[in-house]
């Protein structure tokens, strides 16, 4: 079962007389919108989702991207509306005729407040950033892996937003282009943002977060003068000198709010230790570690012989000879020792004998910190 994320246009409507004028005008004159939305139905609802023709010619690009993507009656499609009277009608129609041809298939629409074309600064502020948030839901709700974001409908303008949900979140995302038959996979590149650079501002997005704006001077205090621009798309200027969180914003946020991956982090020993295993052949630590920063589960089954103080040993796979000492730290994977086979056996052998776990933690300062993000010495 696949859940679809789809946003949605006025496509569904092509197929009426070019007069009257199809609009919001027109949906009132039909008597509001489930009345419009049965009228545009009724253009498109014996068209068929195997005729390649009529694919093209008579069924909206939602229906056209859901039937490329394999739809069926298992699956779940939420079809993100805009605010309009129009758009809503049209949305209805496209739910309308999913249910018709796919009988036991679960589809709904979510008006999006803000998502409108009269006023650009609405749609800015309000319209991306509240549809940010209900895909976030629904992927909270489903799960990433059964979540498809389908961008190839509506306002072009939400393209870029939807393939950055997918890229942060791990969705995968597919989209139609214009005419094409052709199914194009929007890129689910394994991106991360610089935690370490934005985790001293939590704080301040926590507060625009509760507080809906805060002043721009206060953000100036906040941030250092040569990161303002680079930090500047995270917020949206409300005039009056307020300031709130972008859309680009609220994501960021939201993954420090619920971060879904660890950062791994080297002590000064783990460093001197990461250059001689590299050395060694099969062993991998740069790939190894990733992967378990990306994978809650690859971290557990990992693990070997926990110490005391939170330590604990990570170990690739059984046949493997690196070994890896580590905590976790919130969003932190700090790496203390990276150990070949042998090494790491003389280390288990003194820790029955006495609590190195104990030892190494009251170490930190003098033989293992500071701990330095990990990215600054990857190849």
């Amino acid at each position: 079962m696949s859940v679809y994320l789809c946003t949605c246009g006025t496509s569904a409507a092509k197929n009426l007389p070019r007069e009257p004028r199809f609009s919001a005008v027109w949906v009132a004159e039909q008597g509001g919108i489930e009345a419009a939305a049965k009228a545009i139905f009724e253009t498109f609802q014996h068209a068929r989702m195997d005729d390649e023709s009529a694919l093209k010619r008579e069924l909206s690009a939602e229906i056209h991207s859901l039937v490329r993507m394999g739809i069926d009656a298992k699956d779940t499609v939420v079809l993100f509306s805009s605010e309009t009277p129009d758009g809503q009608a049209c949305a209805k129609a496209i739910q309308y005729y999913l249910e018709q041809n796919c009988p036991g298939i679960v589809c709904r629409v979510e008006v999006v407040a803000g998502l409108q074309v009269m006023d650009a600064q609405t749609f800015r502020t309000d319209g991306v950033l509240n549809f940010t948030k209900a895909v976030l839901r629904e992927i909270d709700a489903h799960g990433v892996s059964q979540c498809v974001l389908n961008p190839t409908g509506g306002f072009k303008s939400l393209v870029p937003y939807a393939v950055l949900i997918g890229m942060l979140k791990g969705v995968q995302a597919k989209y139609i282009f214009e005419q094409s038959s052709a199914l194009i996979p929007l890129p689910m590149m394994p991106v991360e943002f610089a935690r370490s650079r934005l985790e001293p501002l939590r704080p301040l997005l926590e507060r625009i977060q509760n507080e809906t704006a805060i002043l721009r001077a206060e953000l100036e205090a906040a941030l250092p003068y040569e990161e303002r621009q680079i930090l500047e798309p995270l917020f949206e200027d409300l005039g009056g000198g307020q300031l709130s969180l972008s859309p680009v914003g609220f994501l960021i946020w939201d993954e420090l709010e619920r971060p879904t991956a660890l950062v791994p982090f080297l002590s000064r020993r783990a460093f001197d230790d990461l250059l001689k295993i590299r050395s060694i052949a099969d062993c991998k630590p740069d790939e190894y570690l990733a992967r378990v920063c990306r994978s809650h589960e690859y971290l557990e089954s990992s693990k070997h012989e926990p110490w005391k103080q939170g330590l604990f040993w990570l170990k690739p796979g059984e046949h493997t000879r690196d070994r890896y000492l580590v905590s976790v730290e919130g969003w932190r994977l700090l790496v203390w020792r990276i150990a070949e086979h042998r090494e790491y056996d003389e280390l288990l052998d003194q820790n029955r004998k006495t609590d190195v776990g104990t030892r190494v933690m009251a170490e930190r300062r003098e033989k293992y910190a500071p701990f330095v993000r990990m990215e600054l010495y990857e190849d």
